[in-house]
């Protein structure tokens, strides 16, 4: 879903998110905590959609903070990579209605859609 570059010193790792093995990939550049998205003067840190064609990886790159930490945006990336009955449409409108920013906020988002969604197909049952 997300690409990440990640340099730190001389050291550099490339990952893509969803992955059970976020902290190894850190620890193995050196990178012994979770850190925010931002670059920092030691980290150099970049992301971006694997998938040039994948919608939802752009909805989020674009809505990502410069504090949101790396475990949280691997969260949100696990839970939607391969989305649950959303449109890359109705996800950008439900993060639009209220400008939705960062990654907890946009996996809140996420969940009051999928709550929404779920009750109307329960009504028209």
């Amino acid at each position: 879903m997300i690409r990440f570059f990640i340099k730190n010193g001389n050291n550099s790792v490339k990952f893509d998110a969803p992955t059970d093995e976020l902290f190894d990939h850190l620890g193995s550049i050196g990178i012994g905590e979770d850190i925010p998205i931002t670059c920092s003067e030691k980290i150099y840190l970049d992301f971006y959609p694997t998938d040039n064609n994948d919608e939802i990886a752009k909805i989020v790159c674009d809505r990502l903070l410069p504090e949101d930490k790396i475990s949280d945006v691997n969260r949100l990336c696990d839970k939607l990579d391969g989305l649950w009955r959303i449109t890359a449409e109705e996800f950008e409108n439900a993060l639009s209605e209220n400008d939705v920013r960062g990654a907890l906020n946009i996996d809140a988002a996420y969940e009051k859609l999928r709550e929404d969604l779920t009750q109307t197909n329960d009504l028209s049952m």
